[in-house]
């Protein structure tokens, strides 16, 4: 294997170095690039998809089937919890709200409405040594064609959703209490495939890579579908994220209520009290 991978290093090497010296420069890499480029950047676009997968079809490791057979539903609200933690890569740039793209040589960056959170994709580069774990990981792109091919690595403690319990139902506002969450391992890897459809409808075809989860890649389903809005509709907007305190898991009826406002004040000033 070794000496397989050092021949092909030098076999790559010997074909750079035989490129013409005014070779093309990779799509993304200066601002005249910008009339080639796929349309990513008019107005906004909206996701039509569940921000959630439907049921994993690639069997689970070991590992994995120990803690489903553990795990207990999770009734909760995925971006409003402690301090408005985000949940992350995937399902930040799933909820729902708009995304919006945005080109500078050797850049994309996409702004996540939900959560007022910017996603930064290194174009024609590598990943770090030693990347800096992050709830967005570190993104590096490359156009192949009209598709943007993006590579990401490099994980803080996202909300990574392993597989489901089917028949359980699902409620409004809340985690469906069939989706099963869990930890990641240390080399997650998420490569997504985004390219245009059609003018005003862009595909995201996301693939999972954790070998401590799943025994094979997890390919996300159903794709990610989002649709173009423009004029007024495509102008982004600021997000105010909200810990809703009003909202509360109450175990005896086994579902989210909404408090009363009244009640979670009264509730505040006893606590100032003590």
């Amino acid at each position: 294997m070794i000496k397989h991978n050092t021949l092909l290093a030098v076999a790559l090497c010997s074909a750079m170095m035989a490129l013409p010296s005014g070779a093309a420069e990779p799509l993304g890499s200066s601002w005249t690039h910008v009339t080639k480029l796929p349309d990513f950047f008019t107005g906004n676009w909206q996701s039509r998809a569940s921000f959630l997968d439907h049921p994993s079809k690639v069997p689970f490791t070991d590992q994995a089937k120990a803690y489903v057979a553990k795990y207990k539903a999770i009734e909760d609200i995925p971006f409003a919890g402690p301090n408005c933690k985000t949940p992350g890569m995937p399902i930040i740039q799933r909820l729902g709200s708009p995304l919006k793209f945005f080109y500078e040589p050797g850049m994309i960056a996409i702004y996540i409405e939900n959560s007022s959170m910017t996603r930064f994709i290194k174009l024609n580069g590598k990943h770090s040594a030693r990347p800096n774990p992050t709830f967005l990981g570190e993104s590096i792109g490359h156009f192949e064609g009209n598709t943007l091919v993006v590579d990401t690595i490099g994980f803080d403690d996202i909300l990574l959703q392993y597989g489901d319990l089917p028949g359980q139902g699902t409620g409004p506002f809340v985690l469906p209490p069939e989706a099963i969450f869990g930890p990641h391992g240390p080399n997650l890897r998420m490569v997504e495939r985004i390219r245009l459809v059609d003018p005003d409808t862009l595909e995201d075809k996301l693939t999972i890579y954790d070998d401590t989860v799943w025994k094979q890649p997890y390919v996300g389903d159903p794709v990610q579908i989002f649709k173009r809005s423009r004029g007024e509709d495509g102008w982004p907007h600021e997000w105010v994220c909200n810990t809703a305190e009003t909202l509360i898991f109450d175990p005896n009826q086994g579902k989210t209520i909404q408090e009363d406002p009244a009640e979670v004040l009264k509730r505040h000033e006893k606590n100032d009290k003590h």
